[in-house]
């Protein structure tokens, strides 16, 4: 039917619409909502799209088979920027000499939905089939169907055209009911030429030759799925296969000249799939999956169902260029992108306000699956770092959201994807995780995938699964009515502890930078903390607004919140507060070096706020005068820099030597002690790339003329000399903001001749340090 349904389509007048819904004057859009109607509901797409790479455009002609739930008039679908040509509707089953309907189109452009009005109702309880035809342009945005380019090393630029859907965005490919809860089938046909690719979310079916000369892919039915989730990439790249313990294909596609730099994702995607088939005990559905490196790509990935598409440097790891760091990033991408595969895909939100429930649980599942394959590059650090303090920081501004809100236009959802939906998400999805303990947690998360398998659900149906699985491992607790605190309103609490002899005084309000009121606000707290004499930790669920714990002895003092599970600030009393300083210097080991960092970024914050004062907060950074870890350094310096950054605009110059002369102080040692080289696990390479970026800022220190030296060493070998791969970020940015035209020329031309998309950033990052206002401009022309 597909192959020839054009021939019999009627033919239909396109109407660009205004605003106000109507198609001609006085003629009113048949539906006013954003939402789509619920009386009709789409079971399977069978779409043809055929790009035209010449002439940057693509043709697309698809078949829709609805069911119609109650009698309408109307079949309202979401279209964007497609032009129409043809339209037709057939009632099923189909019977000898059965008329086709008449219909009338109308767009509402606000809304990004277009209305076939049928002459004839269609009957609740029956199914029709609707064909349209039409044109598109392929994008110029990372959105929709759009087009792409890379260069090759011979200075040949290569087009490909790929797809981004989520969130809105299929309805810029094909007509549809582009809401995550309308799931259906989806069968895909590509027109292709000779030296072009196709892929998209199921193994290729047959090719049929075309008469004029094109091929036609045909791809297997999909598996019941949201329509953010239908790909297809039509481009030249070569690709690399292998197979899961099942037999799950799993398969990169990259630029042929970038295959040598695939073989790491390929590996980790084969032990990151096994790991969550394991895991979530649900195998993966599909019998393949491909992750493919688009050049031109707006987000990290996208878990597109059995074709995960990806920026180049979340997927492409260069053996020789690459660093761990970089491998950390590349292993954490794919996680989170197989993660979706079950926490999203295979159980979608029922709407975007949930949309934490896709990306918050993605987010915390690819540090949990990094740390299983990759334990030595300690993920739980970096979840700290990148989710947890950018989480709390971001979520103590009065500008700040709950994570389910409301949402009601394209605008609020694309709004939907910031750091509250996925790192707080993430955060306290990781303290949930705590409370309950493993057995739990995991029991809950099977049995909740499970029962909405290839269906929608929303966060009250997690709340029930895990309360469930509480309640069988013999626990009482009500998960709902814990988390709703957390969800449901904005923000966090700071726990005021105070020590008083045997007895600890508890107090919470919010947590805010700037001045708001704190009535209304309260949270069940997942309270955590060990003491000095002993490192059991105590657990209590803080319910009210003050409450206060007995202890069996008397303790110098506790530390609260431990290791940062728990998503809330802690203030202690003053008394407490100065002897863990004095116990910070006197033995930090005390305390993990999550712990530490912790305190610094407690204490800081709360002298920004103006709770407590900043001598206190100096007094207790001066244990870092024997620190060796990261993770509490990197907090310090990331306070130290945004006071320098403060007063820098201010213009107060002796406030800044102050500051300077206090971090010189405290990290000269281990500044010195630093070797520019790539030895040691990634926690001592971020640490010793930190201080030698430090160091290059103090002149007394010799940092910036070594990077000097060796950048100078590294270009009058033409690059060829091979430079610690951890710092040459820093030594090209040396290089440029002390050299001139000749370095930043010889730079520019290395990031031509470059394959590789680390090195191409790095560069980049390095060439706008040139003091040339012009080399400046021209590079964000």
């Amino acid at each position: 039917m597909l192959a020839s349904f054009s021939k019999t389509f009627e033919e239909v007048r396109y109407i660009n619409t205004s605003a106000n819904h109507s198609a001609t004057p006085g003629e009113v859009f048949p539906w006013s909502s954003y939402r789509l109607p619920d009386s009709i509901i789409p079971e399977h797409y069978y779409i043809t799209i055929h790009p035209d790479f010449q002439n940057r455009t693509f043709t697309g002609r698809v078949k829709i088979l609805l069911a119609v739930l109650k009698d309408t008039d109307h079949v309202v679908l979401n279209s964007k920027n497609l032009q129409v040509r043809e339209a037709l509707l057939l009632p099923l089953p189909e019977h000898h000499n059965q008329k086709q309907l008449s219909l009338r189109l109308q767009e509402s452009v606000q809304n990004e939905q277009v209305a076939f009005t049928s002459s004839t109702t269609l009957q609740a309880g029956r199914k029709y089939e609707l064909f349209v035809s039409y044109t598109a342009a392929l994008s110029s945005s990372f959105s929709g169907f759009y087009k792409a380019f890379y260069r090759t090393r011979n200075g040949t630029t290569r087009m490909l055209a790929a797809t981004h859907f989520e969130a809105t965005s299929a309805r810029k490919a094909f007509p549809c009911f582009d809401e995550p809860s309308m799931k259906a089938v989806f069968s895909i046909t590509i027109i292709r030429d000779q030296q072009h690719y196709a892929i998209s979310n199921m193994p290729k079916r047959t090719t049929v030759p075309r008469a004029d000369g094109l091929l036609e892919d045909h791809f297997l039915h999909s598996v019941k799925m949201s329509s953010y989730l239908v790909a297809f990439v039509v481009s030249d790249f070569a690709s690399k296969s292998t197979a899961s313990k099942r037999g799950t294909k799993v398969s990169v596609f990259a630029p042929s000249e970038q295959m040598v730099q695939t073989q790491y994702a390929l590996h980790a995607g084969v032990k990151i799939l096994q790991f969550f088939e394991e895991y979530f005990q649900i195998p993966y559905p599909l019998p393949k999956i491909d992750l493919v490196a688009i050049p031109d790509f707006e987000a990290g990935a996208m878990e597109n169902w059995g074709l995960i598409t990806f920026r180049e440097t979340s997927l492409l790891y260069d053996p020789k260029i690459s660093t761990l760091r970089n491998k950390l990033w590349v292993t954490e991408v794919i996680a989170h992108e197989l993660a979706h595969q079950w926490f999203g895909n295979l159980v979608t939100m029922e709407w975007w306000n949930d949309l934490w429930l896709n990306e918050g649980f993605a987010t915390y599942m690819e540090f949990v699956a990094t740390n299983h394959l990759e334990p030595s590059l300690c993920a739980e650090d970096q979840l700290l770092i990148t989710t947890f303090y950018r989480a709390l920081e971001k979520d103590s501004f009065r500008t700040s959201h709950p994570i389910s809100l409301p949402v009601r236009s394209s605008a609020q959802i694309r709004e939907m994807f910031d750091v509250v939906s996925y790192c707080k998400g993430a955060s306290i999805l990781r303290m949930l995780h705590n409370l309950l303990t493993e057995p739990i947690f995991t029991g809950g998360i099977r049995a909740y995938l499970k029962e909405h398998s290839y269906g929608n659900a929303h966060q009250d149906h997690l709340w029930q699964a895990l309360t469930k699985s509480a309640v069988e491992a013999g626990e009482s607790v009500n998960v709902k009515a814990i988390m709703d605190t957390w969800t449901m309103q904005k923000g966090y609490p700071l726990v005021s502890v105070t020590l008083q002899g045997r007895k600890l005084k508890l107090s919470q309000s919010i947590f805010t930078l700037y001045p708001q009121s704190d009535t209304g606000f309260l949270w069940q707290i997942p309270f955590t903390f060990y003491t000095s004499n002993s490192t059991v930790v105590i657990s209590h669920l803080m319910k009210s607004k003050e409450e206060s714990i007995d202890l069996p002895h008397d303790v110098a003092w506790i530390k609260a919140n431990v290791n940062s599970t728990g998503f809330y600030r802690v203030s202690y009393d003053l008394p407490t507060l100065r002897v863990i300083s004095r116990q910070l210097r006197e033995q930090h080991s005390a305390f993990s070096r999550s712990d530490r960092a912790s305190l610094i970024d407690d204490t800081f914050h709360l002298a920004s706020q103006g709770t407590l004062k900043y001598s206190e907060a100096f007094s207790l950074s001066l244990s870092l005068g024997k620190e060796k870890e990261y993770l509490p350094i990197r907090m310090f310096v990331a306070h130290m820099t945004r006071m320098l950054s403060k007063f820098a605009f201010s213009r107060e110059r002796c406030v800044m030597q102050l500051l300077k002369k206090h971090i010189l102080s405290l990290l000269r040692g281990l500044m010195q002690a630093q070797r520019w080289d790539d030895s040691g696990t990634l926690p001592q390479q971020n640490l010793r790339t930190l201080l030698l970026s430090i160091a290059k800022g103090y002149r007394r220190l010799p940092a910036a003329q070594h990077a000097e030296r060796l950048f100078h060493h590294w270009m009058e070998a033409d690059g060829k000399t091979q430079l610690p791969r951890t710092l040459r970020g820093m030594v090209f940015q040396v290089g440029i903001k002390k050299g001139g035209d000749r370095e930043w020329t010889f730079l520019l031309r290395k990031y031509i001749e470059s394959t590789s998309s680390t090195d191409k950033v790095q560069i980049l990052a390095a060439l706008s340090r040139t003091r040339s206002t012009r080399k400046k401009k021209w590079q964000v022309a």
